[in-house]
């Protein structure tokens, strides 16, 4: 998930991600736009995090919707097998 420190669309996405996870178990890992290393992210998203990528693959931006995420990461679990 690219988020940075003072986003509460990122406090939001997380707390829904956590929902999402009990029906679909995977893990979050969190890349801070703003630290310096990710500029190329910072570049790319400046505007519109939290965005969610899934095995590098952008997934969403902004607001996660428990549902329509739980559909897509099962989608993504039957093609992936």
């Amino acid at each position: 998930m690219f988020t940075h420190n003072r986003c509460q669309l990122c406090v939001d996405a997380k707390e829904a991600l956590q929902h999402v996870r009990k029906q679909v178990p995977f893990e979050i890992t969190e890349v801070d736009i703003k630290k310096p290393g990710n500029e190329k992210w910072f570049d790319e998203y400046k505007y519109d995090v939290p965005v969610i990528h899934v095995n590098d693959e952008f997934l969403l931006w902004h607001r996660v919707n428990i549902d329509d995420t739980i559909q897509k990461l099962l989608a993504i679990q039957k093609t992936a097998k």
